[in-house]
């Protein structure tokens, strides 16, 4: 099912000063199920359908629907027996999720953001924010992770920035004058996104901040990255970091 629409941000995203990331308009494809076992059963996917004009667009449409459909189906499948030990502050529903929108294109790269919901008894369901970003060399396309950006040991250089930030600022957890129980570390950096003004680092529930609807995130310009940045990332995404970094020393000239 393939509808035209603006993908909807189910969950705010905002980041740097007093901005939030939008959605850029294009097709949407879903997917829902519902039915009855001994609880009430749904199942709802939505993701983007980018027009294909481009090797890179082929790639991602064919990715993004994949793992969607997997998801549903895999929810679905591992619902569709009667749940055991049933108690009564579990709940008489269960439910599944996924949202993801487009909020960058360009010719090499492209980034999505969404959420993944799931309620199977229990006070509150989860939320997993998910990032995802597709880039293109030569004729090559994969999904990028912050080792394809970075220098070894940028994890730890991430944590120490993040960690300074929020003692400093007295962010979430760290609005507490003993840091001691506070489990985040250098494994929690796994959702990102590139934006103009700079990394964009999403933290999931409970890491640094307690349950909410949406992520806590914390904005790095591109100029304090570079003792990380790997020389040899690929090009449109260091054509991206350029753009960034130039747009901003514009902006500051044009403001003095």
């Amino acid at each position: 099912m393939y509808i035209l629409l603006a993908q909807i941000l189910t969950i705010l995203l905002p980041y740097g000063t007093g901005d939030t990331l939008s959605p850029i308009e294009c097709e949407s494809g879903s997917l829902a199920t519902a039915f009855d076992t001994n609880v009430h059963v749904e199942a709802s996917v939505s993701y983007p359908r980018v027009p294909e004009t481009s090797l890179l667009a082929r790639y991602v449409n064919e990715a993004i629907r994949n793992e969607a459909h997997e998801l549903h189906d895999t929810f679905v499948q591992e619902m569709s027996t009667p749940q055991e030990e049933l108690w009564e502050e579990a709940g008489d529903e269960r439910t599944f999720r996924y949202d993801l929108s487009l909020i960058h294109s360009s010719p090499g790269l492209m980034s999505f953001y969404g959420s993944k919901y799931q309620y199977c008894g229990g006070v509150h369901g989860s939320v997993r924010y998910i990032t995802k970003t597709f880039c293109q060399q030569n004729n090559t396309i994969h999904e990028l992770s912050l080792d394809d950006l970075f220098l070894p040991g940028y994890r730890e250089w991430l944590f120490r920035h993040c960690e300074d930030y929020f003692k400093l600022n007295r962010c979430g957890y760290y609005s507490d004058d003993d840091y001691s129980w506070i489990g985040f570390n250098p494994d929690d950096l796994d959702a990102f996104l590139l934006t103009e003004k700079g990394l964009l680092l999403l933290f999931q529930n409970y890491v640094v901040s307690g349950y909410d609807d949406y992520p806590m995130t914390l904005l790095i310009p591109y100029t304090k990255l570079s003792p990380i940045v790997n020389p040899d990332t690929p090009l449109s995404v260091d054509h991206l970091w350029t753009t960034g970094i130039q747009k901003r020393a514009t902006n500051h000239n044009s403001s003095q």
